[in-house]
């Protein structure tokens, strides 16, 4: 098994056919790993962020 979410469905008892158990018991794990660096946005995507009206909570009555 490569993956904790794979270990989890057959410990919880989710995956119960043989023939997808061999399927991911022989699917090869991925090769590229995050390297863990943050990627910033462009200037653009940043400046369309900034520019978006915040929605606001309005109440609207209730228990006083």
């Amino acid at each position: 098994m490569s993956s904790l979410w794979t270990n989890l469905l057959f410990m919880h008892g989710h995956i119960t056919d043989p023939e997808l158990a061999r399927r991911l018991a022989n699917d090869p794990s991925p090769s590229s790993r995050p390297s863990g660096k943050r990627e910033r946005a462009t200037k653009a995507a940043e400046a369309a962020r900034k520019a978006a009206p915040v929605p606001v909570a309005v109440p609207q009555g209730g228990c006083a």
